[in-house]
Parts: C-alpha cells; structure tokens; sequence
C-alpha cells in the first residue's frame, strides 16, 4: 500500500510542477498581450497547451494509481478522492499524511491563481476586443451618427441608418 501511496504522491508532485509552468505561462502570456506580440502570445498559447496535454498525463497516472489503492481497500474509486484518502491515512502514517495533505493544498492555491491570472487575461482581450470595435465604428462613421445634418434648403435630413446612394448612372 505504501507504494501506492508513493505513486499517488510522485504523481501530485509532478502534477505541482507542472502547475507552476502553466501560471508562469499565463503569466508571461498577460505580458505579451499586454505589449501586443503577436509572436509571444503565439508561443504562451502553444506552451499552454503542451503543459495542458502534460497534465492529462499526470493526470492518469494519479487515477491509476488511485484505482490501485481502491482494489487494495476495497473501496469505488470514485469515494477515493485526495482529501479522503488523507483522513483515512492519517492516523496510521503521519508523514504521508502531512505531504499528501501539504502537495494537496499546493495544488489547490496553484489552479486557483491560474484561474484568476486567465479570468484577467481574458478580460484584457474582451477590453481589447471592444476598442478595436469602437476604432471600426470611428472609422467607419457609425459610432456617433450626425442627426444635424441639414439639406440644401435648410432642412434637417432625418437618419434612417441605412446606406445612402451617393450617386445614379443613367
């Protein structure tokens, strides 16, 4: 059983370091949008997604070595999660407790702030996105339409917000 337990912790560890490379990732990726490079912004989502596929693969490994525990003890995987575990071994083996517990906790902070440094980046291109929408409208005329318009004779022209023929060959 302990090396089951073993497993399960290498596969957090490594599930941390990982976690680290992808908030450093967000992170760097916030500088880039931030400074517009095209070209690092490319690279940060690229890295991304790399560590995104590395992850999956810690990922399984940690279920599998989950499943092992749950066969050993009889249990459904499903009630096996990190937090129960480390209720359930904590009275016997102390210090295994404490790291899963400890590695659990990193974890937890570490998807957290990767949570909340996307949710700015996100916001930083949603801002982005609705400046170049209003610069179109600027260009384009349509942002603040001109209903004091006046015709030659001195009318006002009403605004329909339609296109207008500018000129008719015969």
């Amino acid at each position: 059983m302990e090396n089951i337990l073993d497993k399960i912790y290498e596969a957090l560890q490594r599930l941390i370091g990982l976690h680290r490379q992808m908030l450093e990732t967000v992170r760097l990726e916030r500088e880039c949008l931030a400074q517009a490079d095209l070209k690092g912004i490319h690279e940060a989502t690229c890295a991304k997604e790399a560590i995104i596929a590395t992850i999956s693969q810690a990922e399984i490994q940690r279920v599998k070595a989950t499943a092992e525990l749950a066969l050993v003890w009889k249990k459904p995987i499903k009630e096996l999660t990190l937090p129960t575990i480390i209720i359930a071994i904590q009275t016997t083996d102390t210090k295994r407790s404490e790291s899963l517990r400890s590695s659990f906790n990193a974890l937890t902070f570490l998807i957290q702030r990767i949570k909340e440094q996307n949710n700015e980046n996100r916001e930083l291109v949603e801002k982005s996105l609705e400046h170049v929408a209003n610069m179109k409208r600027n260009i384009l005329g349509v942002a603040h339409p001109t209903n004091q318009t006046y015709t030659a004779k001195g009318r006002k022209t009403e605004k329909t917000g339609q296109s207008r023929l500018l000129s008719k060959e015969i």
